[in-house]
């Protein structure tokens, strides 16, 4: 699935066990992976099969739904992974979490590049995404937005927000990451959410049943 949003395409391929939404990012012939979460080699041959130039791999988030591509996908293309580093120990730890909270085994994480923060800018074919930090459904979680969409990770979700009750949930703080740091945008941003179909910042903030006007 594609999303043409200005100069930018937002192409959507769904992947792995959990079904996470792994997003490239494309501005002319330069791209962005996001969410690398699983099947490397299907991300790669739509990498190819659109004919762009890998930038940057980026994990909103490091739990292990979101990163299990990446060493395939930065191995073929010889791109830096970068993530928040408040989820450094969290990616450390992702095959005994695993083991622990879901029972079965994981192959090790990859190690990040590169960190980044709140406030930095990321910058291919000639467009830009900011960097917010929105924690909550862990610690160094990430939304990345651009001309008129923004993608949250598990931060917000269509008609709802990311678990809490996981190591390193903080349901205020989610609550407090979506309020102050995606709500502000335009009500037309379109939000791609690490896992099922997209919505808008206008919508969530009239009818989400934990942050909209509903819930209030």
């Amino acid at each position: 699935m594609t999303r043409t949003r200005e100069s930018i395409q937002v192409h959507i391929l769904v992947v792995g066990r959990l079904q996470t939404n792994c997003y490239i990012v494309q501005a002319k012939q330069e791209a962005l992976i996001v969410d690398a979460g699983d099947e490397p080699e299907r991300i790669l041959r739509y990498l190819k099969d659109l004919n762009v130039t890998p930038k940057l791999i980026i994990a909103t988030h490091t739990h292990f739904d979101h990163v299990l591509g990446v060493n395939g996908v930065r191995k073929s293309t010889g791109q830096k992974f970068a993530i928040h580093k408040d989820d450094l120990s969290m990616l450390e730890s992702m095959q005994s979490r695993v083991r622990e909270f879901m029972g079965f085994e994981v192959p090790p994480p990859p190690k990040p590049d590169m960190y980044l923060k709140e406030g930095d800018t990321i910058s291919f074919g000639g467009e830009t995404l900011s960097v917010l930090h929105t924690p909550g459904h862990s610690p160094g979680s990430i939304s990345l937005s651009g001309k008129g969409f923004v993608l949250t990770g598990d931060a917000l979700f269509n008609q709802s927000i990311g678990r809490t009750d996981l190591p390193g949930g903080d349901y205020n703080l989610l609550i407090k990451s979506i309020k102050e740091k995606l709500f502000p945008l335009d009500g037309a941003t379109i939000v791609h959410p690490g896992h099922g179909p997209e919505t808008t910042i206008k919508d969530e903030k009239l009818t989400n049943p934990f942050v909209g006007k509903v819930a209030a």
